[in-house]
């Protein structure tokens, strides 16, 4: 019997061994010699003992070549489109007074810059309409304004808040905005304050940090003055709103992480909100190489986050900015082995969600696109328009996009914990599985490195519910 007759994955932690089966999506601890027979490309004697017992428990069971991959909200994409959609995002404007070096509209990544289109009130208007009309059943309406800069546009901001207020009357609004900050006056900040918006501001931490990326558009001189000017005027004028401004920041790993992160650790950031990402490598024209440093502080990091988390380290102690990390692994694993690999003969990829239903980003002109992440210069992710409403064949389209790679994620053991989505496939004015077929290695590295923190958490007696 041969090692690939099973579709499962192996792993270990410093003091375990351990079988993930694919087909009961289930991970269990076996012993040393079991994991090496396993883990043994060679040929597996027939009437093993400790092979036909994990068979008798249902475990080691052939790849079942059957199963079709398909998402399995297909059938109801309608349904959802129609009547289920979370969050509106009106891109105001494609314009910014930053040229920040990382930014999608920058110049160093394919097809998208910066333009001087801006959205005009009725295309905002017939927006939030069109939103009003397809979020019956959620009993929180959201809107978000995206750039560019939003408050390059405030004028026609306060118009479509105006407007939403009215027309949401009677019903839960949550209003966000995310801004790099430097256009903030004390009429901004009162209107921002008044009509209780969700503030998120882009810093990416101290000074010299910051100014490395976010510059403005003159390219002579860092924001990082002119942001922390205007965080203390707001602080001033209103310490309580200024208390729920939540910030971004953007680490680019050339960086120190431990610098980014003791800022956001320091006593003038302790009460904020903070979430980071690192630069995205999404159609960029050139990669910059990860620093060792980077890795090695966020490691440490994220270790004293696993010691808080079995009481080994008091909250104090550990990094904000690592908590969202246990929630990834609370959500991707956790919850994840909970679920049938298949159901009703159709398994997919966790990755895809509904085009347009959790996060429906309308362009400056009124076309629909999935979602922010995905280039709206790539018509083959456009899934409609405020005039002609959704295009239903092309939101199942890219909510079914392993239909690219079948053959490939069908033999998968990550399958099921791949995130990958139609926005990592882009191609000029296509989406190609080459694309799709680049990020198999990194997600498999990834479901693995994930399986094995879960793993150790569990070993120390940390409760994931």
């Amino acid at each position: 019997m041969q090692k690939n007759d099973f579709f499962i994955h192996t792993f270990r932690t410093l003091n375990s061994c351990y079988l993930y089966d694919v087909n009961i999506n289930s991970i269990i601890r076996i012993n040393e010699s079991t994991y090496n027979i396993l883990k043994n490309e060679q040929e597996i004697p027939n009437g093993d003992i400790r092979i036909s017992k994990l068979k008798e428990r249902g475990f080691l069971q052939p790849i079942d070549r059957n199963f079709q991959i398909e998402h399995p909200l297909t059938d109801k994409v309608e349904s959802y489109i129609q009547n289920n959609l979370s969050l509106l995002i009106l891109q105001v404007t494609q314009n910014c007074n930053l040229r920040c070096k990382y930014c999608v509209y920058s110049g160093s990544y394919v097809n998208r810059v910066h333009t001087n289109k801006r959205m005009n009130f009725e295309t905002a208007k017939q927006a939030v309409d069109f939103y009003y009309n397809h979020s019956k059943n959620i009993d929180i309406a959201s809107i978000s304004f995206y750039g560019g800069e939003p408050l390059l546009e405030f004028e026609l901001i306060r118009n479509i808040v105006e407007y939403c207020e009215m027309k949401f009357s009677g019903k839960q609004l949550n209003l966000n905005m995310t801004t790099n900050a430097t256009l903030l006056t004390n009429e901004m900040m009162d209107f921002l304050q008044v009509h209780k918006i969700n503030l998120t501001i882009s810093l990416d931490g101290p000074e010299e940090i910051h100014n490395k990326n976010r510059v403005f558009a003159d390219h002579t001189k860092g924001t990082f003055a002119k942001v922390l000017d205007n965080l203390n005027k707001f602080q001033q004028l209103y310490p309580d709103y200024v208390d729920t401004i939540s910030f971004n920041a953007v680490f680019d790993e050339e960086n120190n992480f431990k610098i980014s992160n003791d800022f956001f650790s320091s006593d003038f950031m302790k009460k904020a909100d903070v979430t980071f990402t690192t630069v995205s490598e999404r159609d960029a024209k050139e990669y910059k190489d990860i620093q060792e440093e980077f890795v090695i502080n966020y490691k440490y990091e994220l270790f004293k986050m696993f010691l808080f988390c079995i009481g080994r380290l008091e909250q104090e102690d550990v990094s904000k900015l690592l908590s969202a990390h246990i929630n990834k692994l609370k959500q991707s694993v956790h919850e994840h082995l909970k679920k049938p690999f298949i159901s009703n003969g159709k398994t997919y990829p966790s990755g895809p969600c509904i085009p347009g239903v959790n996060r429906l980003f309308v362009t400056v002109d009124g076309e629909l696109f999935p979602c922010e992440r995905v280039s709206e210069t790539n018509y083959a992710y456009k899934i409609g328009s405020l005039e002609d409403g959704f295009y239903l064949d092309k939101v199942k389209e890219l909510l079914n996009i392993a239909q690219y790679t079948k053959t490939q994620c069908s033999s998968c053991w990550a399958m099921g914990y791949c995130d990958g989505c139609a926005s990592d496939m882009s191609d000029g004015d296509k989406l190609v599985a080459k694309k799709r077929l680049e990020r198999c290695a990194s997600m498999r590295f990834t479901a693995d490195e994930m399986m094995k923190e879960y793993c150790v958490l569990r070993e120390n007696g940390y409760n994931f519910e």
